[in-house]
């Protein structure tokens, strides 16, 4: 597609073109930050996008499935998601990997996938975490939680 304003192009957005990226660093030890970010239920605890997260099955693999929810009043929206390990490295790097997948048609997303990778610095880690996802009522992916 070309712009009006000097045949510039522009590539058209595609559903699946719905990446979120977020950098920060948090003054914490690496263990203790590792701990509330990976135990599924600390995480409910300080995650306002989650009012419960339960496992449910431990894989063969050491993925482990788990369900999700979020209360609105007197809705919930509920879904499903897979933590599919995680990778450190010999300088302390740690990454986390995920993929997810609601149940219910009035979440505001559809299917998606993310990680969060932990860098410890001279100030604490450097937290960076990535998703992409499917928007609200755009098909989904279910092969992302197989």
């Amino acid at each position: 597609m070309t712009s009006g304003t000097g045949g510039a192009r522009r590539r058209r957005r595609r559903p699946r073109d719905r990446a979120l990226y977020i950098e920060t660093t948090i003054r914490a030890p690496m263990e203790t930050l590792w701990e509330l970010t990976q135990d599924l239920v600390q995480h409910a605890r300080w995650d306002a996008r989650f009012s419960a997260i339960v496992p449910t099955e431990l894989r063969e693999n050491g993925a482990q499935e788990f369900r999700y929810s979020l209360a609105f009043g007197p809705i919930r929206i509920t879904g499903t998601g897979v933590s599919l390990g995680e990778r450190r490295s010999a300088r302390g790097e740690r990454t986390s990997a995920l993929v997810f997948e609601p149940d219910d048609r009035l979440s505001p997303l559809g299917a998606g996938r993310g990680y969060w990778r932990y860098i410890p610095t001279d100030d604490g880690v450097r937290f960076l975490t990535g998703y992409d996802y499917v928007p609200a009522g755009v098909g989904s992916d279910r092969s992302w939680t197989r």
